[in-house]
């Protein structure tokens, strides 16, 4: 039964979303990444005997790792010699992924504590021989079970952190108390003394690249900024109020949308966990968030209105974050949670509509919380979040959650038990659902998606959009984005490219605004932009255990605006900014979409360079 705050706003119809059954994984989907430049995932999970994926050639072997194809719901198993369990992972700048870390021999597989492994993006006649590649002399510096990984501005990946074997909880005895890059630095790995000091809650710690391309890194309840420079710790900033939000009581992270209209302020955002270390504890029902490059920062502390340990929390193109999976009892770790969270929860950082302020001014005044708590009022309850469709299926330790290339939130995993089990309260998972948020559906005419479960999906067609040409004086039209093969979807550091966008047109959907740009159109020396119009770019992470690595979101700045002559074809051109650096966004490969009055176009596939590569 969820546990309702009294504050909680609940969305209406079909602005709550929709969830389809799509498919199955294969195997247990404890980690998973989007395949950049395709309309795939790569899912690993740990070695054990799976009642589904075998390999193709030996029916009698098991695979423990598949790649999920979204265009027909079918997964093909892949190939690994190591454990890939409790892993981390991350993107080389040329799509290519990297797993790495990983735990004890298991069956047929060999121990993967110090394992890389590498997988590329393959595309047309090639794509059915993609599979995970490992050297031997490719490995990492330290063994790592439970290690985080951040991309950096220069495209390197940040390993920080794990353990040198499996436990329920981290300890000195244990502990690996350093941080090393790949590709390596001479001195790696280097020991970081912040670990010692957030022991034993510092087994997947938080890590955010912030735009002055330095470290946000947190563990237990202490966040520290690290300069990628001296690699010495610049800040420290102020504990985070509350129990804390690393494994074993997981809560989950994310960096907010970084946007132009506040000059791209960093702010992160920490939600749930669990209160303590008990099986039957309650989840933690607070956020917390902090801009940690303001010159006094502290933390804001809002309420959702169910505790929840192990949430995931994703970035959506509008600007939101959808917060789903996990449980409101217990904590992470081997049947150690119960009372499943169902119904996921859409928060809206930056929503101050005046009948939002005048809702929660008018309940703050019969609240008495404050005396009790002696917080502020401020903090302690947000009408920021709204209850969205609740799903059937639990989704509890070792679940994960994508954003995808159309739109929808891909959600699979759950397997809470040492050893396959198919029957009980959290039998190990292999369905795969589609959730599909409320700002898709509309009342104006849209096209019918249908999935191999033959559900009918009705779904607004967002704007449809491509990138045009470049139009830099000193770039030919062939070094530039068009319609033809996506490997030339490429976009540079701080350079002006255009984006052809056909406007739905007629009355938009009834999604709510998250970022606003005024009431007048912004007037640029190109033309006048329409308001209400965002460029996104995303990088959907690698997930695993509530964190997902690398995940990232920034808006970019739209400099100028074309409108078609010929408004019967609703086409329009918009001038945009290519990101700042790659401190702004790594090199790589990001979903782009165009938001329109809140609703995104389905994304498409373009990479970040530097012009000097």
């Amino acid at each position: 039964m969820i546990e309702e705050a009294p504050l909680i706003l609940q969305g209406a119809g079909r602005t709550m979303g929709q969830w389809d059954l799509v498919g199955l994984t294969g195997v247990s989907a404890m980690h998973g990444t989007l395949i950049p430049n395709t309309n795939k995932a790569v899912f690993l999970e740990k070695g054990e005997k799976t009642v589904n994926a075998r390999l193709l050639e030996d029916p009698t072997k098991f695979s423990y790792t598949v790649e999920y194809d979204f265009d027909d719901n079918t997964y093909r198993p892949l190939h690994t010699s190591t454990n890939m369990f409790c892993s981390a992972g991350g993107y080389r700048p040329d799509g290519t992924i990297v797993s790495l870390g990983g735990a004890e021999r298991e069956n047929d597989l060999s121990d993967g504590w110090n394992s890389l492994r590498f997988l590329s993006s393959c595309r047309g006649d090639k794509q059915s021989q993609c599979d995970w590649d490992m050297r031997d002399d490719i490995v990492l510096k330290a063994a790592r079970w439970y290690p985080s990984v951040e991309t950096l501005a220069d495209g390197r990946l940040f390993i920080i952190s794990g353990s040198t074997r499996g436990a329920s909880m981290n300890s000195a005895e244990i502990a690996v108390t350093s941080w090393e890059l790949y590709p390596p630095l001479p001195d790696n790995p280097t020991h970081f003394d912040f670990l010692e000091r957030t022991l034993p809650y510092n087994l997947y710690p938080i890590v955010h690249l912030l735009p002055d391309g330095n470290l946000f890194i947190f563990a237990n309840v202490q966040s520290v900024i690290l300069s990628t420079k001296t690699w010495e710790i610049i800040k420290v900033l102020p504990d985070l109020p509350g129990p804390p939000r690393n494994y074993p009581l997981t809560g989950g992270s994310v960096l907010l949308p970084l946007r132009p209209e506040n000059n791209y302020e960093p702010e992160i955002l920490i939600c749930g966990g669990a209160s303590e270390f008990r099986a039957r504890s309650h989840g933690n029902d607070y956020c917390g968030r902090i801009q940690p490059l303001t010159e006094d920062p502290q933390w804001l502390m809002e309420r959702m209105p169910i505790g929840r340990v192990m949430p995931d929390l994703m970035l959506l193109h509008e600007g939101s974050v959808l917060i789903l999976n996990g449980a409101q009892r217990g904590t992470a770790g081997y049947s150690r949670s119960r009372n499943p969270a169902l119904e996921p929860l859409l928060y809206r950082p930056y929503d101050t509509d005046a009948h939002i302020k005048q809702q929660l001014r008018r309940e703050l005044r019969r609240n008495a919380t404050q005396a009790t708590t002696g917080l502020p009022m401020k903090d302690l309850l947000s009408l920021r979040f709204t209850y969205q469709r609740p799903s059937f299926i639990p989704r509890v330790y070792h679940s994960i959650a994508l954003q995808t290339i159309d739109g929808r939130v891909m959600v699979a995993g759950s397997n809470p038990n040492a050893n396959t089990k198919v029957q009980g309260d959290f039998p190990v998972e292999y369905r795969l659902e589609m959730f599909s948020p409320g700002y898709l559906f509309s009342d104006t005419p849209r096209p019918t998606l249908s999935g191999k479960n033959t559900i009918e999906r009705t779904i607004q067609r967002p704007p449809a959009m491509r990138v045009a040409a470049l139009q830099q004086a000193n770039m030919s039209p062939e070094q530039g984005v068009g319609d033809g093969d996506m490997t030339e979807n490429l976009i540079y550091y701080g350079q002006i490219f255009e984006v052809e966008v056909e406007f739905f047109g007629g009355r938009m959907s009834n999604a709510h605004i998250v970022t606003r740009v005024g009431s007048q159109p912004r007037k640029t020396s190109h033309g006048v932009v329409p308001p209400r119009v965002q460029i996104t770019m995303l990088n959907a992470g690698f997930v695993t255990h509530s964190t997902h690595m690398s995940q990232r979101m920034v808006c970019l700045e739209i400099v100028g605006y074309v409108r078609s002559p010929d408004r019967a074809l609703k086409k329009d051109i918009l001038r945009v900014k290519g990101p700042r650096d790659g401190a702004m966004l790594p090199p790589g490969w990001y979903q782009m979409s165009v938001v329109e009055n809140g609703v995104p176009s389905e994304g498409m596939w373009v990479r970040v360079a530097s012009t000097d590569k």
